[in-house]
This record gives C-alpha cells, structure tokens and sequence, in this order.
C-alpha cells in the first residue's frame, strides 16, 4: 500500500483551513495538482491561493477571506471525488521502492597533510523517506554523500539502483534520475526565471509545458517575487531554493543534498524541511532523500532513517525511531544559573547517576527506570535553575559525547 493517503491529505487540509495556515495550505492544495488530473478551474483555484500568499508581507498578516472561501472550494472538490483518487491510487504500480542500495562501500585518500578512511559500510535508500546523515565535521558526511550521488567513485562494495534500473541501463540515465545540490553553491549569470526555463529546456520540458512547470515550481517554493532578479541580489536560502527548484523539474528519484540548512535561519530551515516532507510522499514522482546537517535537531524532527558517522565509521544507521530502543541509561542535556557542585549534591539522590561537564552544557546519565519527568522534577524541586532542558536519550546527540 502506497503511503500516501487522500484521507489524511483531507484531514490535513481541513486542519489547516481552521487554523488558516495558508502557507501550508497553498503548498498542500499545488502539490495535489501534480498527483491528479484536476479541471482547469480547481487548479487555476490552487493557483491564486499560493500567488495570495506569497505576495503577503508577513506571516501574520490577516487572512483575506475570499483566499479561505477559494480553499474551502477546492477541498469540496477533493472531498466529492476521494473515491476516484483512491481507486487511482490504487492502481498505480508502487513495486519496489528500493533506490539505492550499497554493500560495503568504503573511501580512502588524503585530506590535506592527513589520511582519512571512510570505513565499509552498507546503505539502502527508499522512496518516500528522509534519511540525515549527522556527525561532526571532517568525519566523512560530504564523501559519503558523493559517493551516493555519482561525483565520487567507492574504492570497495557494491552499488545497485534497483528502482532506477528498471528504467535506465546505462550510467548515464541512471545518474540523470539522481540530483545533488552540494553545499556550496555555484553562481549563476542573468535572471532566476531565465535560468529556470534554460534548466527545463535542456531536460526536454519546453515550449507550453516549459512555461507551465516554471510557473509550477516558482510559485510552489516561493520564488514568484525573485523571479527577475539575478545571484547578487537573492539571499542564500532563497539560492537554495532555487537550486531545489531545478533538480525538481528532473523530477529525480534520488535527492542528494550536502548541509542544506547550514546558511539557513531557524525559520528558514524549519520551511524547507516542511517542503521537503511533502516533496516525499508523491504518488506520481516517487522520490527518496539523503542529507547531511550540523542541524541535529531539526535533522532528526523529520528523518526517517539516521546514519551517524564518526571519524570514518559508521556508528549508527537505521530507523529514528528505533534509535535508543536498547540504551543502557537515558540521558539529558542542562544548563543554567548554577555551579556543578550544586549540581553534583542534587545527583546524589539518584543512584547510577553519572555528570559529564562539556564546557557550555552537562550530560547526565540517570538509570533508565528514572524517568524523564522524575530527574526534572528532581531538579525543580531541588532548586536548581535551568535555561537549557533537552531529553537526548532517543537522539543520536548522545553519540557526539566523549565516551562513544
């Protein structure tokens, strides 16, 4: 059964129409244009309420009415037809959803006057998941990324394309349904739409169909205002975007992406891994995505699957979820206006209980049979007073601290 599901999407839809969350709305109501042969006039209708939205000012700025009537009008339409976008889907072949799959593959060169080793290590994609690829600099996140996009050739193991080679026989094929977006960006000359139409010509989507795809995807990603202005004058997210904007015109099954939200602020990040997120769970465009972050956290809020690489070696890699399922303790992040002597007097009252000084925040270590609310309670009752709280016992944070 394939995960995408026009009841949720109603649902969802409906959610956000009474919270007139119209940015999500918009994105939701494009995105079910490209998953179903609407009429001209319910498309046309998903259309205006994203152009609406993207000319607003501010996030907050009222809501005109007449944008909600036009939402409200399209869900009707996607209510009264659900049985025949599930029958639709029903029919669509899902077989295997397996992208890319790697067995043992391994890298070893020279990175200035020092040797590094990317460790063998096995690695399976799929669509319709997110997988983050975390770990601190220099340990062999961008060589691993490259290796899976095709710019960087494993020394070691194994890679098929199972899903893609029911298509593509040739490298060339395969690697045109594979899109990378490295992390530093290469400039560009002329304007952001001149660009677009250039990137979708020469990927065979011209003339109407051209016109219509960069409508699409400007107004989708919220680069509509942008579109006349050239590399100097648009942001780095916004560069991002762009760039985001053109691998998915290739409609590729395969999205490599290298520190995406490094140049990103925290607002920024948060919408595009939202886009990202919905990008994903197409029905006509199967896509799997792969990307690497310093931006744990936010990583790990929408990743599928985690692979946590450290100085080479694959420490972890599998479900999010299921990450700490077997830990032998649970572990916390503190900090605030207090002296580790107060701090080591409190954690004396929980025996097993073992403090870790980082410099900037403590990790504390408490038996697993403590739970999360029994050691802030402790703390509060204890008069400690924190700035800083974070439960990491089923975050790969802990496999940053020293003793891993």
């Amino acid at each position: 059964m394939h995960p995408f599901s026009i009841t949720e999407n109603i649902s969802e839809l409906n959610f956000l129409l009474e919270q007139k969350d119209i940015s999500k709305a918009s994105r939701k109501m494009l995105d079910l244009t490209k998953e179903f042969d609407l009429p001209q006039e319910i498309e046309l209708l998903a259309h205006e309420v994203r152009i609406h939205h993207n000319s607003l000012q501010t996030e907050t700025q009222l809501v005109d009415e007449v944008v909600v009537e036009k939402c409200k009008y399209f869900l009707a339409y996607i209510e009264q037809h659900k049985e025949q976008f599930e029958s639709f889907i029903q029919q669509i072949d899902h077989g295997t959803s397996t992208v890319y799959y790697a067995k043992g593959i391994s890298k070893r060169f020279w990175s200035g006057n020092s040797p590094f080793y990317l460790q063998p290590s096995d690695l399976e994609l799929r669509t319709g998941q997110i997988t983050g690829v975390v770990g601190e600099n220099g340990n062999g996140k961008t060589t691993l990324l490259r290796i899976v996009a095709g710019e960087l050739m494993s020394d070691t193991g194994e890679i098929t394309y199972p899903l893609l080679s029911l298509k593509a026989g040739q490298w060339y094929d395969i690697k045109n349904q594979i899109a990378f977006i490295p992390q530093r960006l290469s400039k560009w000359h002329g304007t952001l739409l001149d660009n677009l139409r250039f990137y979708a010509n020469i990927h065979g989507i011209k003339e109407e169909e051209n016109e219509k795809q960069v409508a699409y995807i400007l107004h989708r990603l919220g680069l509509d205002k942008f579109k006349h202005l050239k590399w100097s004058e648009i942001s780095s997210g916004y560069r991002l975007r762009f760039e985001l904007a053109k691998m998915l015109m290739r409609r590729p099954k395969l999205l490599v992406l290298d520190e995406p939200l490094a140049n990103l602020d925290i607002n920024a990040q948060q919408l595009f891994l939202q886009d990202l997120k919905f990008i994903i769970k197409s029905i006509r465009y199967p896509l799997s995505i792969i990307l690497s972050s310093q931006a744990l956290h936010e990583i790990e809020s929408v990743a599928d699957n985690i692979i946590f690489i450290k100085q080479g070696q694959t420490i972890y890699s599998g479900s999010q979820k299921a990450f700490g399922q077997d830990r032998k303790v649970n572990t916390f992040e503190v900090s605030g206006n207090f002296t580790r002597e107060q701090l080591v007097q409190v954690m004396q009252l929980i025996p097993g209980s073992k403090i870790e000084d980082s410099g900037t925040i403590y990790f504390i270590s408490v038996p697993t049979d403590f739970s999360a609310e029994e050691f802030l309670q402790t703390l509060i009752m204890n008069k400690i007073p924190l700035t800083y709280y974070r439960d990491i016992s089923f975050s790969t944070r802990k496999l940053f601290k020293k003793d891993f």
